[in-house]
């Protein structure tokens, strides 16, 4: 486990237990909302989280359409919390990269609010790339910073975070990234305090 993701896992165990009120969990809630509200399901879609935290995501997935739903995350505490709550939802312990899926296994995968915690995003995508079925679809979600912002944030703050933030991306950059791993489709917009992105394999 490298240095950035092991921050992460550190920082998101001391949180897990009163996530939802912490500064992190309120911060989320709006991405959770619009990825539930746009995500386009159908009955046995098999839908992996990617730094699934707590479930809610997956929670709120499974009340629109009867899903094989799977979380990830490498906070062990966070995983505890998300079975705990929702038993009937498949939720493992495991890093981002690489996925342990076989090819062309998974219909959606979802990422809320921790693109920017992977130390290996182009990495991550080629996986996502590779786990997706045909016309499968990856959802993103992550923090909307403006350019000045987003520059000193990168420049300045996250260098030294503690928590395993790694990058804010542009909207310019997350297209780049998926677009190196020729993803047929791919939708980017700012909405609000959030930045989201669907991509077609």
């Amino acid at each position: 486990m490298n240095k950035k993701t092991e921050e992460s896992r550190i920082a998101y165990n001391k949180i897990a237990s009163e996530y939802d009120t912490s500064k992190e969990g309120y911060y989320t809630r709006f991405h959770i909302k619009e990825l539930s509200n746009t995500i386009d399901l159908s009955e046995g879609d098999i839908v992996l989280d990617v730094a699934c935290g707590n479930g809610t995501l997956l929670q709120e997935l499974s009340k629109k359409a009867k899903i094989q739903a799977h979380g990830l995350d490498v906070s062990e505490n966070m995983i505890h919390v998300a079975k705990m709550r929702y038993p009937n939802i498949n939720f493992k312990v495991q890093s981002c990269y690489p996925l342990e899926w076989s090819d062309e296994s998974i219909d959606i995968i979802t990422v809320c609010c921790a693109f920017h915690h992977f130390d290996n995003p182009q990495g991550f995508v080629n996986e996502c790339k590779r786990v997706l079925k045909r016309n499968g679809t990856v959802y993103i979600a992550d923090p909307n910073f403006g350019a000045v912002l987003r520059f000193l944030a990168n420049k300045f703050w996250l260098p030294f975070s503690k928590s395993g933030d790694v990058r804010i991306y542009s909207k310019k950059e997350l297209e780049v990234i998926f677009y190196n791993s020729v993803f047929k489709t791919l939708q980017v917009y700012r909405k609000d305090k959030g930045v989201f992105l669907k991509a077609k394999k």
